[in-house]
């Protein structure tokens, strides 16, 4: 299965970059603000984003119908949580620090 994968520009995170596993297994390195075609492995059935000890909780591959995900952090998008939220999503909520999403939002 091919998949299109974007990674908006953000703030946070502008000098690391994201690792995107299915199954557990890394399946490619996605750079700030870059737009990837990947091609899963067959029978792949979950997707997770990765960077450094933070990650996405798991992403079900049955979920993408568009062909299209997004990978983006939690709190990037909301002025008031990247003030106030980062400190919990980098200890208590790091499975919660980054995001997959389908289509473009």
């Amino acid at each position: 299965m091919e998949i299109e994968v974007i990674r908006p520009k953000q703030y946070a995170d502008m000098a690391r970059d994201y690792h995107l596993l299915a199954d557990g297994e890394e399946v490619a390195v996605i750079k700030r603000g870059a737009t990837q075609t990947i091609t899963l492995p067959e029978g792949s059935k979950t997707l997770k984003a990765v960077v450094d000890w933070c990650s996405s909780p798991d992403f079900d591959v049955s979920d993408i119908c568009s062909g299209k995900v997004v990978v983006k952090n939690s709190f990037g998008s909301n002025f008031f949580k990247s003030i106030f939220m980062p400190l919990y999503y980098i200890s208590l909520g790091k499975e919660r620090y980054l995001k997959i999403e389908t289509g473009l939002k």
